[in-house]
């Protein structure tokens, strides 16, 4: 069935081996891949920073929709943010696994920031 495939390819010769190159590099150069990681611990340091904000003003004002918002913004960008750098770099995790945690997280975040906009 390849071969077939590869005789109807009109530059391989039946019979003929063909290799394909596998991926050797991961990556881009180091000044790529430093800018990009602080450009992830910029945007991480950023938002905790806004979500201590917001909990220093739910302990200002004793509003509820303020705790909810903070930790709906903490469980939508802080945190899939650190478990994507926990879990590439420190545990071996699966990408689906990775996907699958951060995709979690960003849906509570989700619906803290929906019941923070919602509370009755």
């Amino acid at each position: 069935m390849i071969g077939d495939a590869l005789a109807a390819t009109p530059n391989v010769a039946a019979g003929t081996t063909v290799s394909v190159p596998l991926q050797t590099a991961v990556g881009g150069s180091e000044s790529v891949v430093v800018l990009a990681f602080a450009g992830l611990l910029i945007a991480t340091g950023l938002s905790m920073l806004v979500v201590v904000r917001l909990v220093q003003g739910y302990r200002r004002n004793g509003t509820r929709p303020m705790l909810y918002l903070g930790a709906g913004l903490a469980l939508l960008v802080t945190a899939p943010m650190v478990l994507r750098l926990v879990l590439s770099n420190l545990v071996v995790a699966s990408p689906a696994v990775r996907s699958l945690a951060t995709a979690g997280l960003e849906v509570l975040g989700l619906a803290a920031i929906l019941y923070a906009i919602y509370d009755p």
